[in-house]
């Protein structure tokens, strides 16, 4: 048991609870619905793109087939790529790149035809005249033309030697260009879509890379760029829900606080690093809020045990964070002179064992923390040091006995979560004084309470109550 204590308090408005958090859940939907419509609106591209590449089909359809007709030439095979009403970004992606290569294949098909008829139609060359008869200067050149052989078959060599370089080349790309199109179908429809140009343009240089090295290099290039757009893709979508959900729950914090962090919000890069700000300042605000709660809360408990509260304890609690509460006199006939009051059949606990007792009552000013203390009028005490400790520890090991933990657990019932910081045992330390001048009327002589009697304006005598202490300069105003 204590004779003073320290707790940890919070009070939770569960309906008001509920509606902020369906706000902020609200805010971060409407976030993810705007990033959803951005989507929709890429898959619109997608597919007007890939109806332009379809029109470029017909039109190299149409050139191939009048070609064929006059020219009897080879089939040349354009595909039309087609989609379902249905698809996702990824299947349109994957059409319109499917659509793009299919045509630039068509066109080279269609080009190599051209240049097949243009060759056939070309009239022969003219024979090539006889030859004069060599002379004597001609054959001595004979050794001359030996030596041009000579080097004519090092040039072909070389030439097989580009060929085959340009065949291994050719296998590495094709082999790259299936990696690529692997990573394409599975990360481009979660890319950036301001990222999609420069994929398509590595892809264009994938396809064109002359030499081993640029292949690769160009392929971890793509690889890279494609990972680090969908990972930035991602973090943005997230950080813009996350930004939407604490600029809601920012609006719940005090006016100085909710304009610094909300002009914070809307220029930092990543919201997370200011979630820790906004729930403390949230936190500081509903401490401030609930200060009412609780000292009703307080107030309620106090009057349904006998306390001599008056009508201004809730509004002193909370705003000016300390009060004072009398606990009466003992003995109506005879202690009522030294203790200024009475208090007939304290509920479940009986009296105090002496008179001129109550219990101080802090609310911090800035964060949910709560103080109790037996504290007595300073004109109470018997005159002598040792009998004062005994008293005060006479009426400290009743109040922690037969009152705290009732309080406690009303103050719980009243919705108020209470977790015990700290304590003090009973004789530890003498009980603080109050000056008399300071310490709560109690009610009028005029108006007596009944024994039992709750009521809630219990001890108050006027427009005033035995509820509170008031600061010494502030009782000097009123006087």
């Amino acid at each position: 048991m204590s004779s003073s204590a320290g707790y940890g308090w919070s009070y939770v408005d569960q309906e008001a609870e509920r509606r902020r958090q369906l706000r902020a859940r609200l805010a971060a939907e409407a976030q993810r619905a705007e990033n959803l419509r951005r989507a929709e609106a890429r898959r619109a591209e997608l597919r007007a793109r890939l109806g332009e590449l379809n029109e470029q089909a017909q039109g190299l359809r149409g050139e191939a087939g009048q070609l064929r007709r006059a020219y009897r030439t080879a089939r040349v095979t354009v595909e039309t790529v087609t989609v379902g009403a249905g698809a996702d970004e990824a299947e349109l992606t994957r059409a319109v790149e499917r659509a793009r290569a299919a045509n630039a294949r068509a066109a080279q098909e269609l080009a190599e035809a051209v240049q097949d008829v243009w060759s056939a139609v070309l009239p022969e060359a003219v024979a090539e005249p006889e030859r004069p008869r060599a002379t004597r200067a001609e054959a001595r050149r004979g050794a001359g033309e030996a030596k041009a052989t000579a080097a004519a078959e090092a040039e072909a060599a070389a030439e097989r030697a580009r060929v085959e370089q340009a065949d291994r080349v050719e296998r590495v790309r094709s082999g790259a260009l299936v990696e690529a199109q692997a990573v394409l179908d599975r990360d481009v429809p979660r890319c950036d879509p301001a990222d999609l140009e420069r994929v398509a343009g590595l892809v264009r240089a994938l396809r064109s890379a002359a030499t081993v090295p640029e292949v690769r290099a160009t392929l971890t290039d793509l690889a890279a760029l494609v990972q680090h757009s969908v990972g930035r893709r991602a973090r943005d979508e997230e950080r813009a829900e996350l930004r939407a959900a604490l600029t809601e729950l920012v609006r719940e914090a005090e006016p100085a606080e909710r304009d610094r962090l909300l002009a914070d919000l809307a220029a930092v890069e990543d919201p997370a690093f200011l979630r820790p700000a906004v729930e403390a300042a949230v936190a500081r605000a509903d401490a401030r809020r609930n200060r009412v709660p609780v000292a009703a809360a307080l107030a309620e408990v106090l009057r349904g045990r006998d306390y001599l509260v008056g009508e201004d304890f809730e509004d002193l609690l909370a705003a000016e964070g300390e009060v004072v509460v009398p606990f009466g006199d003992p003995d109506p006939g005879g202690a009522g002179a030294a203790g200024g009051g009475q208090a007939e059949g304290f509920e479940d606990g009986g009296e105090p064992p002496a008179a001129g007792y109550g219990l101080r009552l802090v609310l911090a000013p800035d964060r949910a923390t709560l103080s109790t203390a037996v504290v007595r009028r300073e004109d109470a005490g018997t005159g002598d040091a040792w009998q004062d400790e005994e008293q005060d520890e006479s009426v400290q090991q009743w109040f922690c006995e037969e009152q705290l933990p009732a309080i406690e657990e009303g103050v719980r019932l009243q919705g108020v979560r209470l977790e015990r910081t700290s304590a003090m045992a009973p004789g530890a330390m003498a009980a603080g004084t109050v000056p008399g001048g300071s310490w709560p009327q109690p009610p009028s002589a005029a108006t007596p309470r009944r024994r039992g009697s709750r009521s809630k304006r219990s001890g108050a005598t006027g427009a005033t109550g035995a509820a509170a202490v008031r600061k010494p300069q502030e009782r000097g105003r009123e006087r």
